[in-house]
């Protein structure tokens, strides 16, 4: 564990003798004498912990505790302060302070409440660094980005089925995702190197099937043929096959419709439903930014700048294609070609300003690196108003952090 304090005091004297007794116990001290020394090293990524004083000139411990909630609210800060005052350190506890302590404090209580923490703050960058790893290889966070329930949903789905020896039936709209979704479950998968792909539609598609276990999807199951059906059951009995089945219609839907019943009660499928864009609104903006990387990348080419006015468009066309749609149109913005505007679709005046209000309060957590405060101080807003307004429409700063 890395101990190392950041320790604001405008008191020399008072910062000195501090700083001497966290360097007796092996933490390292970085010394600030005031919020304007201190705001350089406190960062996202600091792997220590604050401790500050409360009554300072110009910026007091308040206005510490107010920019670092605005930088990393799971970074602690420890506030310090001459006076029995119960409303301060109730006020300072209420805006997320770690931990309050009056002045003179004893050395043993000091270094308990730093110790403690100093392991609070190892535990939160541990356990960033190990979900920084499983997203760098999470093929679900991958292929279907964005905040969005059903999408968290989706993701959350594909993972646990995947390591699953459990057929699969996905269902959703056209272009919603059917084909990523299966090629997700795959990669995935723990046990299963060979990913095979039939296309129903294709009648004269051959059914042919290596030895050993494989995923197996087939596109397209409500047009699947009496024929294929009798195949695909004899390839079942002979091999170890994993069927990932798609179509625009769920099981019951299926059923309804009079498909055979013979396959499907073979398989016994679980399934998951693949949300379409219209019920994705709120991935729009980063999946639409995700798919002109993709396309940059491929065409290695630099990301060009994305002005809000397309964002806004974007999140407020109802994309009825899906996603082949919306890279059609992230691949026209890649390329740098004259983009025509997709039409706005009607939507009543309040819908209008919300998505503007959401795609505003995107753009400016976004440009400020995810920190709060400094977005709310862009937009004129008292931060506990732009508290609100995040949460009306599901925001979370964390999530528009780049580094």
């Amino acid at each position: 564990m890395k101990k190392q304090v950041l320790l604001i005091e405008d008191d020399d004297a008072l910062r000195k003798s501090l700083a001497q007794i966290l360097d007796l116990e092996g933490i390292t001290v970085i010394q600030a004498n005031g919020f304007t020394q201190a705001r350089h090293t406190i960062r996202a990524n600091f792997a220590g912990v604050i401790l500050s004083d409360i009554r300072m000139p110009q910026k007091d411990g308040f206005d510490v505790l107010s920019y670092v909630q605005s930088v990393d609210t799971e970074l602690p800060v420890v506030m310090l302060t001459g006076e029995a005052d119960v409303p301060m350190a109730l006020r300072a506890m209420k805006e997320g302070a770690y931990d309050f302590l009056e002045k003179p404090c004893a050395s043993t209580t000091l270094l308990d409440v730093l110790t403690r923490a100093l392991h609070h703050r190892a535990l939160v960058t541990h356990t960033r660094q190990i979900e920084q790893q499983i997203n760098r290889n999470d093929t679900a966070a991958m292929n279907f980005p964005g905040p969005s329930q059903v999408t968290r949903d989706l993701r959350s789905n594909l993972r646990h089925i995947a390591p699953q020896p459990l057929h699969v039936h996905l269902f959703g709209e056209a272009g919603s995702g059917k084909k990523l979704a299966a090629h997700t479950i795959h990669s995935l998968s723990p046990d299963r190197d060979v990913f095979i792909t039939f296309n129903l539609e294709n009648p004269f598609e051959a059914l042919e099937i290596p030895s050993g276990p494989a995923n197996v999807s087939l596109k397209n199951l409500d047009v699947i043929s009496p024929d294929t059906q009798d195949k695909i059951l004899e390839l079942l009995n002979n091999h170890d096959l994993r069927l990932i089945t798609s179509s625009v219609q769920s099981v019951e839907q299926l059923k309804a419709a009079g498909f055979s019943k013979t396959l499907l009660s073979a398989l016994d499928p679980v399934e998951i439903n693949v949300p379409s864009l219209a019920q994705r609104k709120k991935d729009l903006p980063v999946l639409f930014e995700s798919l002109v990387r993709q396309t940059c990348r491929s065409l290695n080419t630099h990301m060009p700048q994305i002005p809000q006015s397309i964002y806004a468009e974007v999140i407020a066309k109802n994309w009825e294609g899906n996603q082949p749609a919306l890279r059609n149109f992230a691949t026209t913005v890649a390329v740098g070609l004259n983009v025509h505007k997709p039409q706005m679709e009607e939507m009543p005046l309040a819908d209008q300003m919300d998505t503007f209000e959401r795609l505003v309060l995107s753009e400016t957590l976004k440009n400020n690196n995810g920190k709060a405060g400094a977005a709310a101080v862009a937009l004129g807003l008292p931060r506990k108003t732009f508290y609100d307004r995040l949460a009306r429409y599901d925001l979370r700063p964390k999530d528009f952090k780049t580094h």
